[in-house]
């Protein structure tokens, strides 16, 4: 056996145990982790306060603990899948033989874009956007469509801490377009984005949605601008949003 000259981190092991357990039977509730782990119910609620401030779990309104998509960013190196990308890989796959361009499923995690799950195109130029990879909201296809999903008060209210970074000579920089802009996406079920987050990508992008008919998740189209031109856009932008209808269909969304 291996000689150890430390002695175990106890509280360490506790703070990790959580995280399995909340992986295997999320979400749960402070009496719940107390009965599974055996331990004081204050040493149960330090530790869950210690892992919400830092980001690895979250609380709902009924009181129930998750694990948050930082977890997911930790372990992106490592193929992981979700409800949502079990679901979603299928269609997805179908769509990127339609479009013969990258095909990005998205969600909105720290009020940035984060990248689940994509198929790359075969393309020898392709774009480079990694599973864990962030974006901004404000300059991008994917982005927008989650803000889409944000009620009025939740958008105005993220919007007040949000800084609208000017990237390229077309991204939006002023809150008041910003915002007509999303009560269009809401409308027309889709967003574009036209050189907003770098200079020669054209991006097309449309909601999933869950059984509450909330928008979780961004199904998009991305590529050169050389290739994905407005009118090719125009002519992917309805096998995008059926692909993305039926996937929020499996997730239970009726409308």
């Amino acid at each position: 056996m291996k000689h150890k000259s430390y002695s175990t981190a106890k509280t360490v092991q506790k703070a990790f145990k959580i995280l399995e357990i909340l992986a295997e039977k999320q979400p749960l509730r402070p009496p719940d982790l107390v009965k599974h782990l055996k331990l004081t119910r204050s040493n149960v609620h330090r530790l869950l306060s210690t892992l919400e401030d830092l980001g690895y779990i979250e609380k709902s309104d009924d009181s129930r603990f998750r694990l948050t998509f930082k977890v997911f960013i930790v372990g992106s190196t490592i193929p992981v899948r979700n409800h949502l990308t079990d679901i979603a890989r299928p269609y997805i796959v179908r769509l990127a033989e339609i479009a013969q361009e990258n095909v990005n499923l998205a969600i909105m995690y720290e009020q940035k874009v984060l990248y689940i799950d994509k198929i790359e195109s075969s393309h020898y130029l392709k774009l480079d956007q990694p599973i864990g990879r962030t974006d901004p909201l404000h300059c991008t296809a994917l982005g927008k469509i989650l803000l889409s999903g944000l009620t009025d008060h939740e958008l105005k209210v993220l919007l007040k801490s949000y800084s609208l970074v000017r990237l390229t000579k077309n991204t939006i920089a002023d809150k008041k377009v910003l915002i007509n802009v999303i009560q269009k996406v809401r409308k027309e079920g889709y967003a574009v984005d036209l050189e907003e987050l770098s200079e020669g990508i054209h991006c097309i992008s449309s909601p999933i949605r869950n059984h509450t008919n909330k928008v979780i998740a961004a199904l998009s189209i991305s590529a050169p601008a050389v290739r994905l031109t407005i009118e090719k856009m125009k002519e992917l932008k309805v096998p995008l949003i059926e692909t993305a209808g039926e996937i929020s269909k499996k997730l239970g969304c009726t409308s």
